[in-house]
This record gives structure tokens, C-alpha cells and sequence, in this order.
């Protein structure tokens, strides 16, 4: 093992960050080789005089820009050349700032981690049960800690016994969908969509047929045609906060549109793992009409992205069905993660970290606002994602390439058009994940003046 022991003082950022850079400027100077192992976390903590939470972040932050690789039961080691499964440019180190990704914020999640772990490792009756296979709903704790994060997170009169463990909300309505729909169905949606969503009804080789929408969400008339027309047999919506285009469904326009899926029979799934961040008190189809909703959350979204635990809350005709399905796909949720969460939920800790993410992205919601004053954007102020349409002379393709060839990534409205929906032009880009806010406020700079540049010159020459 390296007895590695960095001098941390020239670096001006937090303890954790600084280190992370010292690993990256040792291997870049040849004082860390690839497959040398690194001191554990309370050796090099000790030599450092920082706390093992600290290294453990570092570590983290290292493993992330694939500077380094753990290796359970091993240790921590420099990264070997092709070691990873696929090859990824870290952006920090080419100076990128990707916005083009949903993540949570990374606040202290690894630390909380490794104190959670510390304590689950002296709890071994918990970790014998853990280790057993589980019934596909999820062990009884773990499904009350679920229904105490549907009440955190605003869904009403929940029960125990329709209440499923996912890995995650995208296994969630994966699972709904595959229950509910087979090859040659038809399923809807808002026209520009998760993309997530998309390739499930792809895999499943469902028609997906995208609806037209305003600001209160999809139109009713639009599902009224769609459903005389294509017989559907589900609609897949965000009511809390569309993905991408961040409206809101108000409580009137669930009612009309549940009108008209009732009368034509076609099932709800509703995808909150985003809307969990919002207003408890929006109004969603599950709370408004249960009996036609499949209702999917996750803490993904809300706490960070490697806990794949979500909630699946199924009306009692599909409940048998989609329990199937979930036990067809995995067996059951792993019930490690579901451990984690489920200590975080009843401790307080959840809660603590969504007070957080709501705080900071309240405020970089409001640096999107005084960056972007002067068009006509969306945002949920505690959400990660803004929509932005542009100006009629630029495209979405092409601004979004001018906006990579100046470093800033974002995603193309295209991106996320269902089926073949004409998506109109605009871009969506994300405030949260690692983007730092000083490099949030740089990309914010850039895409203002993309925005005020000519479109690309036009070619008579045909």
C-alpha cells in the first residue's frame, strides 16, 4: 500500500475537494501509478488530521471522475488504464459544465452513507434478514418507511397492502407498464416526455403516441381523440412537473381527463420522482382518482442518484399483476438499499437532505431567473430542470451544438419527443448534479448571449 500523504494547504476549496484534486495531481504526475493502492480511509484520515467522512467523500468524488477504483474486500486503487466497463472523458477536466442531466445535488450523502453502514454493521439480526430473499412487496419496514415518504411527499390514504418496493422509479413503471400493456398496445403521453418512458414502450413494443399540451398539461381533447382513435391503453404523466417542459396539472384538468379515461378504460401511471421535490400539496391523479392511477415515486431524485429504491402504489384490480411483473424482472427491490433509505426516512434524514435540495435550487432557480429574464423559460422553483424555448431564428439541434462548442451541454428538444411528435424548438437544461454554482452562473452567461446571436447563416446558393 502507498503511504501517500498530500499537502492539502495549497489547495483553497473544502478539505474533501482538495483532496480529491491532490489524488488527481499526483496520478497526473506519475507520484500515484495506476493499480497502486491508496492508504484505507482511517489511515490516510489520521496522517491527514480530517475526519474519515472527509476521505470518504474524497474518495467518492475520485471514483467519480475515474481517477480511482474500490474494490470491496480489497481496498481503494489508482485506476488502470480500460479497468472501467466503458470509457468516460470526466467534464470538470476538460472544462465542460454538462447541464444536461436531472441529478440530485451532492451535499454530504457519502458521509451519511458511511455512518449508516457503520451502524447497520452492528444491527446483525437486521443484516440476516437482509441477506434473505424478500416477498416482492418489500419487508414490512421498509413498506412503512415507504408510506411515511408518500406522506412526506404528499399522496393521501396510501395502504400497507398495495404499497411495492422498486429498484427505483424507473423499475417502477417499467413493471406498470409491462403489466398493464402488451406488444401493439398503445400508450400515451405528453408529446415531449421522459425519454426513460420512451424506451420502455420501445422495448415493449408499444405504439407511443405523444399529446399536445398547454400550460396546465396535456389537453383533454387531445386524449379524447388519441383514445378514440388509438384505443390506448394506459397514459403515462408527470402531473406535478412535466419532464421536460415543467408545467403543472391543476386540479380541473385531471378531473376532465379522468372523465374521458374512464369512459374509454385506459389506466393512469403516474411518474412523481421529480415531483417529489414539489409543493406537497399540488394535486395528483392518485390522490384525485385512485382507482384508475398507478402511482411511481423514488428517492433517486430527491436524495441521490445510486439509492435505486422507489415506491409503486397500484390500484387493487392491477395490484396482483403488477406484483408479477416486479417478481418477473428482479424478485424483489434489494433490500440493502432499501435498508439505507428506509433508515433515513424514519430518522429524519431524508427529510434533512430534501430541505436542502429545496433551498439550494430555490436559489439557483432565481439565478436562472435574473440570467434569463428576458425569455420566455419554465421552471419549478424547487425542481432541477428549466425549458427554454428559443428565439425563432435558431434551432434546437444548432443551439445546442453552438452551446457544446462553447463547453455548456444541454439537451436538444428532440430529445425527448414521443413517438413522432413534432417537438417545437427549445432546450432543456438542469441546475443540479455536481455543477458548481460558479460554473452554473458561467453556463447561464453563455447560453444569455447564445441566445442573442444571430441563427446560423442561411444558404442561397440551391
Amino acid at each position: 500500500m502507498t503511504i501517500w500523504q498530500p499537502n492539502l494547504e495549497k489547495y483553497s476549496s473544502p478539505k474533501y475537494k482538495a483532496l480529491a484534486q491532490a489524488i488527481d495531481d499526483a496520478i497526473a504526475k506519475g507520484e500515484l501509478r495506476p493499480g497502486e493502492k491508496l492508504p484505507t480511509h482511517r489511515k490516510l484520515a489520521d496522517l491527514l488530521g480530517v475526519t474519515v467522512g472527509t476521505v470518504t467523500r474524497a474518495y467518492a468524488e475520485a471514483e467519480r471522475k475515474h481517477l480511482i477504483e474500490s474494490k470491496i474486500g480489497s481496498g481503494t486503487f489508482v485506476r488502470t488504464t480500460g479497468s472501467g466497463t466503458s470509457f468516460e472523458i470526466s467534464h470538470a477536466e476538460q472544462g465542460v459544465i454538462d447541464l444536461g442531466f436531472s441529478f440530485a445535488l451532492p451535499l454530504n450523502q457519502a458521509e451519511l452513507l458511511s455512518q449508516e453502514l457503520q451502524l447497520l454493521s452492528q444491527d446483525k439480526k437486521i443484516l440476516q434478514h437482509i441477506l434473505e430473499y424478500q416477498p416482492p412487496g418489500g419487508m414490512l419496514h421498509h413498506r412503512e418507511a415507504g408510506l411515511q415518504w408518500l406522506d412526506i411527499t404528499g399522496i393521501q390514504s396510501a395502504e400497507m397492502e398495495r404499497l411495492i418496493i422498486t429498484n427505483g422509479g424507473q423499475h417502477g413503471f417499467h413493471s406498470a407498464t409491462a403489466a398493464l400493456c402488451q406488444a401493439g398496445d398503445t400508450a400515451l403521453s405528453c408529446g415531449l416526455t421522459y425519454p426513460g418512458f420512451s424506451a420502455v414502450a420501445q422495448q415493449l413494443g408499444l405504439r407511443h403516441v405523444g399529446l399536445e399540451w398547454d400550460d396546465q398539461g396535456v389537453l383533454p381533447d387531445a386524449v379524447k381523440l388519441a383514445c378514440q382513435r388509438f384505443k390506448p391503453r394506459i397514459l403515462y404523466v408527470n402531473t406535478r412537473i412535466n419532464n421536460p417542459t415543467c408545467e403543472v396539472m391543476t386540479e380541473a384538468r385531471i378531473d376532465s381527463i379522468a372523465e374521458i379515461l374512464r369512459e374509454h378504460q385506459v389506466w393512469v401511471i403516474e411518474d412523481d420522482v421529480q415531483g417529489c421535490l414539489q409543493d406537497k400539496t399540488l394535486p395528483t391523479f392518485t390522490n384525485r382518482h385512485p382507482d384508475i392511477s398507478v402511482f411511481v415515486t423514488g428517492t433517486s431524485k430527491a436524495l441521490t442518484g445510486g439509492l435505486r429504491i422507489g415506491y409503486l402504489l397500484a390500484p387493487q384490480a392491477v395490484d396482483r399483476a403488477i406484483r408479477s411483473a416486479v417478481q418477473a424482472s428482479c424478485w424483489m427491490a434489494a433490500p440493502m438499499m432499501a435498508e439505507i433509505v428506509s433508515r433515513w426516512i424514519t430518522n429524519g434524514t431524508a427529510q434533512n437532505i430534501i430541505n436542502s435540495q429545496r433551498d439550494i435550487m430555490d436559489k439557483r432557480q432565481k439565478l436562472v431567473g435574473e440570467f434569463l429574464k428576458d425569455s420566455s423559460f419554465k421552471a419549478a422553483e424547487k425542481g432541477y430542470n428549466v425549458w427554454l424555448p428559443l428565439p425563432e431564428t435558431r434551432r434546437a439541434q444548432e443551439f445546442t451544438k453552438s452551446l457544446a462548442n462553447r463547453k455548456v451541454l444541454v439537451k436538444p428538444s428532440t430529445a425527448f419527443a414521443a413517438g413522432h411528435f413534432n417537438a417545437p424548438q427549445a432546450i432543456r437544461f438542469c441546475t443540479g448534479g455536481h455543477t458548481s454554482l460558479a460554473d452554473l452562473r458561467t453556463a447561464l452567461e453563455i447560453i444569455s448571449d447564445e441566445l442573442k446571436q444571430p441563427g446560423p447563416e442561411l444558404d442561397f446558393s440551391h
